[in-house]
């Protein structure tokens, strides 16, 4: 029977419940405390899966179940995209099937991550109440797909909150759940900045509240120019629909307020756990290089306890920029370093929460094998699926949860690859992750591993500067249709993997933090732009003695998208230490022959190229390397002062590698290995070393065996000599 088929006759035998009108109201949990607790999240190294009864038979549900328990699942996610299935008609609620998975996963010893189902609104709510989301072009999207709301919608924050509230009636005190998941993805398939009237309505109070009048607005935008003030904040509109580019201040604004909706979204739905399920984690799955949201003030805001994200590395080919011999090279391995990045940031991301640089975090959705939406849809290579899990745990990871269970045969997602194929037979991902499970994962607990340890070197990320760059990127073609650029030279994400990516190949240990969390401890900081300088990391900087590394666009703006009096680097602790001046940016093509030198070595470059001066009023500072692009050969393209670097172009690898190296060893930093970091040491494209607590972990993302530098430890997983082709190699430390 089609699972469907058997879905409906369930609804029918079972008795929906009924709840009065006025038991639905939502209730006010403003006393209730948002703030984390990981003691609600079981420490150790985690296997899980995703899975959806709803989808098929039921016949097959205890089997399934019992496989999990048999693959060494200790988790299973359900329910994030099951509201109709939960309340078939407003009020209408059926939780038999959701009881009948949990009972199944307390008989074979599972725990449960629930999700909240609002990713997906059901029909009767789409008919019956205004949850719109418009998007740019002032379309409203329609029913039948995922994500069609509005963070901003009156009438669905309101639904949200209800059906949130029944859920945690009503499994809150369950011993086999073991945390929440909020929503799905939040702001998936372009859906943070919503342009409907009740995000307008809500845009229009924010800014209000920002600027009191509307004259301090049209002062702080600079609306004076092109006669662009408004008369009254009744007449803003976000910005778009215009005929040639939009303000930056506003565009700004109306990113800042989009990040806030989704976070006070979030809060709605987690202030409902902590009050009914308070000894339950609470947790969201982020995405892959996903910017439209603070995901740092969303966990300080709404006080996770754990942060997850979606890995999904094939996608990554097409996230940075490659050449076309590393878009072969990583067809099917995923490009080296991004999965290592964001295991980096969701660890700092979750200890934003806390008030701290590091905190507990996970992957939600783990890829098996090929992807239903990349543009050419391939297998990974073999070994991948066990390489990626090992690297979230070398990285202080807890979860590796695995998307999903079985390939559903029919929708959106049929040509998604799973653990097993449609018709329960085993693909190739379950056959990678049970030789994890069987093989390595003992191993590891056995070692008992630490969590989280501060790193060396950290990189400063910002969600601000992407907003920046992506407002004025300073090159390519406005489209009114999309309200910016299109066809950009510079992408800031391509400037942070190019500083991270370096910093890996060295060999070093890094954390990825925001500007707002402390640099106490670190021996070096490393900040790929950072356009407007908050007042927070400005002052940490002040007190911090260590080498800092600036890129370019660093001190630019003014918190109202204005440049900065003096011409950048902005007044602070970055002026103070480091006399200089940037007084004009280029964005030239490739075939524009521009070019710096370093420590007698050429390097060409493109896409940014300030003019600068390595001098203020009657200060100077060090010029460290020298452009030799035609038009401007022998001038400073780098100036150094008291510890403090700045690069004024966009810097490729193999000249970073080669930079911060120099900068980490005059510094005292070691690499993993205990070598010093430089030229001499890099590992390469594709061989990456990772370290917790006393494990050390060689991960080969090439096609090739590479050898490995000296370690001074014992083998506990691979073999000696080279590390194979997709391989792993783990040593415990001496």
């Amino acid at each position: 029977m089609h699972s469907a088929t058997v879905w409906a006759a369930l609804l029918q035998a079972a008795a929906c419940t009924s709840i009065p009108n006025h038991s639905l109201q939502t209730r006010s949990t403003s006393n209730v405390s948002l703030a984390p607790d990981a003691s609600r999240w079981p420490s150790g190294l985690h296997l899980a899966v995703d899975y959806y009864p709803s989808q098929w038979p039921d016949w097959m549900w205890e089997s399934d179940v019992a496989r999990m328990r048999d693959s060494n699942i200790s988790f299973v996610r359900v329910n994030e995209f099951d509201w109709s299935v939960l309340e078939p008609s407003e009020g209408q609620y059926n939780f038999t099937l959701l009881d009948r998975t949990i009972q199944l996963f307390e008989k074979y010893g599972l725990k449960a991550i629930i999700g909240t189902p609002t990713a997906t609104p059901p029909n009767w709510l789409t008919e019956r109440y205004y949850i719109d989301f418009v998007d740019r072009t002032n379309q409203t999207l329609q029913f039948g797909s995922r994500r069609h709301y509005s963070f901003s919608s009156f009438d669905y924050r309101e639904q949200s909150q209800k059906i949130t509230r029944k859920l945690a009636e009503r499994y809150g005190n369950s011993s086999v759940v073991a945390g929440w998941q909020l929503d799905n993805e939040f702001g998936c398939h372009d859906t943070v900045r919503s342009y409907d009237k009740d995000a307008i309505t809500r845009f229009r109070s924010w800014l209000q509240n920002k600027y009191s009048t509307i004259e301090n607005m049209n002062a702080a935008q600079g609306r004076v120019f092109w006669s662009s003030q408004y008369a009254s904040f009744d007449t803003i509109q976000p910005p778009f629909l215009e005929v040639y580019t939009t303000n930056e201040a506003h565009t700004l604004d109306w990113a800042r307020f989009s990040s806030d909706m989704v976070i006070d979204f979030a809060k709605e739905q987690t202030a409902i756990f902590r009050e009914l399920a308070p000894s339950h984690a609470v947790m969201h799955n982020f995405m892959m290089f996903f910017t439209d949201f603070d995901h740092h003030k969303f966990t300080r805001e709404v006080g996770i306890d754990v942060s997850t994200w979606d890995e999904y590395p094939l996608a990554g080919v097409e996230a940075v920029s490659l050449s076309d011999d590393e878009m072969s090279d990583y067809l099917r391995t995923g490009v080296p370093d991004i999965q290592s990045f964001h295991h980096a940031l969701y660890r700092g991301v979750s200890g934003a929460g806390y008030g701290y640089n590091h905190g507990p975090f996970g992957v939600m959705e783990m890829q098996p094998g090929v992807l239903n939406w990349n543009q050419y849809r391939v297998s990974p290579a073999e070994g991948m699926v066990r390489l990626w899990t090992h690297e979230t745990f070398a990285a202080s990871g807890d979860l590796v949860n695995y998307f999903r269970w079985r390939q559903v045969p029919f929708a959106q997602e049929q040509t998604l690859s799973a653990l097993f194929l449609s018709d329960n037979t085993e693909d190739q991902g379950y056959v990678e992750s049970q030789r994890f499970a069987n093989e390595d994962l003992p191993t590891l607990r056995a070692e008992n591993v630490t969590g989280e340890v501060q790193a060396d070197v950290a990189l400063v990320f910002d969600y601000t500067s992407n907003w920046v760059w992506t407002i004025e990127p300073y090159s390519g073609a406005w489209s009114p249709k999309d309200a910016a650029y299109a066809d950009v030279a510079l992408k800031y994400i391509d400037l942070v993997y190019a500083f991270y990516s370096s910093l890996r190949r060295l060999g070093l240990s890094i954390d990825v933090i925001s500007p707002e969390q402390s640099l106490e401890g670190y021996k070096m900081i490393v900040v790929p732009s950072l356009p407007i300088i908050p007042e927070s990391f400005d002052k940490a900087l002040a007190d911090f003695s260590g080498p800092v590394v600036f890129g370019p666009h660093t001190g630019s703006r003014t918190p109202d998208f204005a440049y900065v009096p003096g011409l950048n680097p902005s007044a602070g602790t970055v002026r103070d230490r480091l006399p200089m001046r940037v007084t004009r940016i280029e964005t030239p093509p490739d075939y524009a022959g521009s070019g710096v030198t370093y420590a007698g070595t050429k390097y060409n470059i493109s896409s940014w190229e300030e003019w600068i001066e390595c001098s203020r009023q009657n200060a100077s500072s060090n010029p460290t390397v020298e452009y030799t692009s035609r038009h401007r050969p022998g001038k400073p393209a780098a100036c150094a002062e008291n510890n403090t670097q700045y690069l004024a172009f966009n810097p490729p690898v193999d000249f970073l590698v080669s930079y911060l190296g120099d900068v980490a060893a005059e510094a005292g930093v070691e690499d993993l290995v205990g070598r010093v970091p430089g030229a001499d040491n890099d590992l390469g494209p594709t061989l990456r070393l990772a370290r917790r607590g006393d494990l050390l972990w060689a991960i080969n993302y090439g096609w090739e065996t590479q050898s490995l530098p000296d370690v001074y430890g014992d083998i506990i997983i691979g073999e000696e000599g080279d590390v194979p082709g997709t391989g792993v190699v783990v040593w415990k430390l001496k």
